[in-house]
């Protein structure tokens, strides 16, 4: 069987295989921002903020690519902004979503 890779034993992945890691946090990040304009949409945002951060220490980065980096923690950042309940004028957190929903 062949052992899985980790950055500390062969030190840090190549940007080509940043990129595949970015490509798959953007989708995911799209599906939660889908996931988000639902009533009872819950986001793990500091999941992947982690992700992110593994992907800025565990990979070498072009430019371009930190760029991304940055461009999709501001994405996450936003989810994290309170949302406006409409009926009561006051500002509803995923969380409070989440516990009407069950």
């Amino acid at each position: 069987m062949k052992a899985k890779r980790t950055p500390t034993s062969e030190g840090p992945r190549t940007s080509t295989q940043a990129d595949a890691e970015l490509q798959h946090i953007e989708r995911a990040i799209g599906q939660l921002r889908a996931m988000s304009q639902k009533p009872a949409g819950t986001l793990n945002v500091e999941y992947w903020h982690e992700r992110l951060n593994a992907v800025c220490t565990d990979y070498v980065l072009v430019p371009a690519q930190r760029r991304r980096v940055d461009a999709l923690r501001k994405v996450l950042d936003s989810f994290s902004q309170p949302q406006s309940d409409p009926t009561s004028g006051r500002k509803r957190t995923t969380n409070r979503l989440w516990a009407k929903a069950a």
